[in-house]
């Protein structure tokens, strides 16, 4: 478990240069802005930041370690109207879009991204890949960028509650799936006001410990003063499971609901 108060601010600040440089300089990828449907991408650090800046992640991401993702873009996507992105997080090392979820994010209007993973990652590091995804896709398509989300189900719950508190302005809504993310333990991350602004939807099954520790994380939320607060239990949803097409549309609209 990881201390997001103590997270590196050096590290925070490194985070933020990055960001600017993905969303508003440097080249696009090698996939076109017109590309729909769904498809695989592989990329570097050095390639999207070049090998002198590539150098400064290298304490968490080698310059030339390759990292691969699944993409899945509407077919009626228009830039005249934006899609929002969800950034699907799970265990499973080859990323498989949920059955049901295609239409649905047709309807929505969204782009899903999920990280390929090689191999288990550090949280911080898996965090750093979770913002990396959302500012990949803003150099190729136009982006709703106050519609960027993430879905996280077991143990990525760590790495996109991380993201959501160290980048509050970016990551504007979390589904946690029968999992349990960071424990403040009394102590609210730096960030707590901007999360306020942002929408937490908690998804919990038919195990009965689960569901008390979500709804214990629900009430955390909820008395850090995070209103934006819901929770949904599914009693047909496993641990680790993705949650079916009914329930990601209800979640879904909870997160525009904000």
């Amino acid at each position: 478990m990881i201390k997001m108060n103590s997270f590196n601010s050096n590290l925070r600040n490194h985070f933020t240069l990055l960001l600017l440089l993905l969303f508003f300089g440097g080249q696009a990828l090698a996939n076109p802005a017109s590309k729909t449907g769904e498809y695989d991408l592989e990329t570097t650090t050095a390639e999207v930041l070049g090998n002198e800046l590539a150098n400064t992640y290298s304490n968490l991401l080698e310059v030339n370690e390759k990292i691969k993702w699944s993409i899945h873009v509407p077919k009626t996507y228009d830039p005249a109207k934006p899609p929002g992105i969800i950034v699907h997080m799970t265990e499973r090392k080859n990323p498989v879009m949920p059955f049901g979820w295609s239409s649905t994010m047709e309807d929505k209007n969204l782009i899903w991204i999920s990280l390929n993973k090689i191999n288990d990652m550090i949280t911080n590091k898996e965090m750093m890949l979770t913002i990396f995804s959302t500012a990949l896709l803003e150099k190729n398509y136009s982006i709703n960028l106050d519609r960027v989300y993430v879905v996280a189900s077991s143990r990525a719950c760590y790495p996109a509650s991380a993201a959501a508190e160290v980048y509050p302005s970016i990551i504007k809504g979390v589904v946690y799936s029968t999992c349990d993310p960071i424990n403040w333990r009394g102590d609210l991350p730096e960030t707590i006001e901007a999360m306020k602004q942002n929408q937490f939807v908690f998804v919990s099954g038919a195990d009965s410990e689960l569901q008390r520790i979500m709804r214990r994380a629900v009430r955390r939320y909820k008395n850090a003063g995070i209103s934006n607060t819901e929770y949904i239990n599914s009693r047909k949803l496993a641990y680790a499971r993705d949650m079916d097409r009914r329930n990601i549309n209800k979640a879904i609209d909870l997160l525009d609901s904000r």
